[in-house]
């Protein structure tokens, strides 16, 4: 909607002479659209206003809050008329808890929002590519999650923080999590009660292995004796496969190594090792990466993790593949699993964001596959411009970083020959995506 047709409330007059400077605190505008962060836009006197929680077509009463690089923020006061795309959302703490911003979108809607991200970052690089399908996993499929808690008198606070704060939302069910990580909320507040001290506040690392739950509680103090049997009292009584502490992730009890399959591979995960957040997601991704790289033998392999495509492509495909990681624990991890694979993986350590592969490294392999963090890879994807490699695959986490990365290749004369979205953080704004390049 206009700004010259929006209803503008003041909640209290201007002083005489500096109208023209007060911004009115309320104001009523309709929203035209979802912005890249998953926050409803409209107009106000000209000026974007984002609104989370707000849906295409929503009438709303919104509180100005401040600027937002763009624009201005606002906050759902009431809402006035709804949308055709809004829905209920199906957790209770939605609109509070800040792991969530998209709950309130109707399923069609939020796939085709979903699938316009992809669309819209690509544009924004002057890239035309055909996407396939949406991938979609189903809720209760995030296997890893990092969560927040906070002791305050005699209660303890776990959950995600709140949108853009520190503050904690107590979460008493999650949609979200595979139901062994949201059944251990109710246990791990009763631990936790013995474990931090008033106004603590803690990290904990939860990921669901082939093995059982792994805990990673990331306190900054030594803890007593007691705490630590409260720990060990949980893990026994709710089976978890392993506890470890603090920074350096200090071993507290150890029932069985955590351990995931990859390729057919069992890989002993290190606490807080990087594993795709869904089954469903890392069977999608790797799919699309053996289909590209069907019938090439020597592989690199960069940002290589422990080992979610090396396994794979050496267990499944027989490739011979390089594995480069900066991540020491990562890495060994991956090597160790490798020891079955009569040699078919190799693996090397190094920072890639400080010391990408030079061109002339590529020369040995006849194709790459790299899934670099959130940041993406541009000195990377430069040495494999420059290389005379025929077939390049990337995964990403973030469509922006990935589109500046392939307008890098597609220069260096690549084409986009396929492209594959797969929704695996799921009612959020992130999506990840795999895309094979030829030349």
């Amino acid at each position: 909607m206009t700004g010259e047709k929006s209803e503008i409330h003041r909640r209290r007059p201007a002083r005489a002479g500096r109208a023209a400077a007060v911004r009115p605190a309320e104001a009523e505008i309709e929203i035209d659209a979802i912005g890249g962060r998953g926050d409803g836009i409209g107009r106000l006197g000209g000026k974007l206003v984002f609104v989370p929680y707000a849906a295409p077509g929503d009438r709303l009463r919104i509180r100005l809050e401040g600027e937002r690089e763009g624009g201005l923020l606002g906050r759902i006061v009431a809402r006035l008329a709804d949308g055709p795309g809004r829905t209920t959302p199906p957790c209770r703490h939605f609109a509070d808890c800040g792991g969530c911003a998209l709950q309130h979108l109707e399923p069609s809607a939020y796939r085709a929002w979903k699938q316009a991200l992809l669309r819209e970052a690509l544009s924004r690089r002057g890239i035309e590519a055909p996407a396939a399908s949406l991938v979609a996993v189903p809720p209760a499929s995030r296997r890893r999650a990092v969560l927040a808690a906070e002791r305050e008198g005699a209660r303890i606070r776990l959950g995600f923080n709140a949108a853009a704060s520190r503050r904690i939302v107590d979460l008493a069910v999650c949609p979200v999590l595979q139901p062994v990580l949201a059944g251990l909320l109710a246990p791990l507040r009763a631990a936790l009660a013995e474990v931090l001290a008033p106004r603590e506040r803690a990290d904990l690392a939860l990921t669901a292995t082939d093995s059982g739950v792994d805990l990673w509680l990331q306190s900054r103090r030594d803890l007593s004796l007691a705490a630590r049997q409260a720990l060990i009292g949980l893990a026994e009584r709710y089976d978890l496969a392993r506890i470890s502490l603090g920074p350096d992730a200090e071993p507290l009890i150890l029932r069985r190594p955590p351990r995931i399959l990859l390729g057919g591979a069992p890989v002993a995960l290190p606490p807080g090792g990087f594993l795709q957040a869904t089954v469903e997601g890392e069977a999608a991704l790797t799919g699309a990466v053996l289909a590209a790289l069907a019938g090439r033998g020597r592989v690199a392999d960069l940002f290589a993790g422990c080992g979610t495509f090396s396994l794979p492509l050496a267990a499944q495909r027989h490739a011979r593949v390089h594995a480069v990681e900066g991540d020491g624990p990562a890495l060994a991890a991956l090597a160790a699993a490798a020891r079955g694979l009569d040699g078919r993986i190799t693996t090397e350590r190094r920072d890639l964001a400080r010391a990408p592969l030079a061109a002339a490294e590529f020369d040995r392999f006849e194709a790459v596959v790299f899934d670099p963090p959130r940041v993406g890879a541009r000195e990377q994807a430069l040495e494999i411009g420059r290389s005379r490699l025929d077939l390049a695959v990337a995964i990403s986490c973030n469509p922006s970083s990935f589109a500046r990365d392939a307008r890098i290749l597609l220069d260096a004369g690549f084409r986009l020959e396929s492209l594959l979205p797969v929704d695996q953080f799921l009612w959020s704004p992130h999506l990840e995506l795999v895309a094979s390049f030829r030349r």
